[in-house]
């Protein structure tokens, strides 16, 4: 059994794959979005421990996504990671303050980076629903 769900929501095909294939290698159940609208759908439908959210994509970017996540009964809970190539300070900023995310990870990032977090982040999780 997974050690948890976690929610992709990644525009490239590339980094997508990459990041299914380094969770899964770590015992990660996986759901896939390949945009924000249809993460949004997925994240209400499956209830993942965790997502991890990239800020640049069409239609509907990841600050959007992340204030419609956190705004809805259903997911306001789930904690986010954001997932990016956005380095800019008031991107950081927004993302941790605004949108209370878990961590902000810059792209390239080294995979224990991201595993770190994610530990982290579901660590915390399991704490507050005690």
């Amino acid at each position: 059994m997974p050690e948890a769900k976690i929610l992709v929501i990644e525009d490239n095909p590339f980094m997508r794959q990459l990041l299914v294939s380094r969770l899964k290698a770590n015992d990660y159940g996986v759901i896939t979005a390949t945009n924000g609208q249809d993460g949004l759908i997925k994240a209400q439908k499956e209830n993942p421990d965790l997502i991890l959210l990239d800020i640049n994509m069409p239609n509907m970017d990841g600050f959007e996504t992340a204030t419609k996540l956190k705004n809805s009964v259903e997911t306001k809970s789930i904690p986010i990671i954001f997932v990016t190539a956005r380095g800019e300070d008031k991107d950081i900023f927004k993302a941790i303050t605004e949108l209370s995310s878990e961590s902000y990870i810059i792209k390239p990032f080294r995979p224990e980076v991201l595993l770190d977090g994610i530990k982290k982040a579901l660590s915390k999780r399991k704490i507050r629903r005690g």
